[in-house]
């Protein structure tokens, strides 16, 4: 009888340490099911989608985060309406947003930091030739192309 007990005990402690095991390994699964902070670097998301004025494409702003610098960034991106020409129309780790199409469609104004502040630049849809416009002391917002597509107007912090 003795014999047994030690037996029975001995099985079940192999049985208990196989489910503490299998419930272990459960919970790990588990828990790469959940999002972790380091998972917020492999998220990328699409914001401020402009429809050119032929309706042939819409240009977008990708959002991603550098693992390295830790820090968000975006580029431009565009796509043809029936989703099979896609791809970056600027790229690097900086700020480039608020695109808006010049009414005839052949360039975009959007602002970007590339060059250290916020700055509004031009790019030509054709060449791929890009401008930046003024040099502006604080960071322009709400940028919008004049009916005729001749002038930028945007907003900007004045301290005075």
């Amino acid at each position: 009888m003795i014999g047994w007990h030690r037996l029975r005990r001995g099985v079940i402690g192999i049985v208990l340490s196989a489910i503490l095991v299998s419930g272990l390994s459960a919970v790990a699964r588990d828990q790469e099911d959940r999002l972790t902070p380091m998972d917020l670097f492999e998220v990328e998301y699409a914001s401020d989608p402009q429809i050119s004025p032929d309706g042939r494409y819409i240009i977008y702003v990708r959002r991603a985060s550098d693992v390295m610098t830790d820090q968000r960034y975006s580029n431009l991106w565009i796509v043809s309406f029936d989703g099979r020409e896609h791809r970056p129309l600027t790229t690097g780790i900086h700020r480039d947003m608020s695109p808006r199409w010049s009414p005839d469609g052949t360039r975009i104004a959007y602002i970007s930091d590339r060059e250290g502040s916020p700055q509004i630049y031009v790019r030509w849809m054709d060449t791929g030739q890009m401008a930046r416009i003024p040099n502006v002391s604080f960071p322009p917002e709400g940028i919008a192309w004049s009916p005729d597509g001749r002038d930028l107007s945007f907003a900007m912090f004045v301290p005075e």
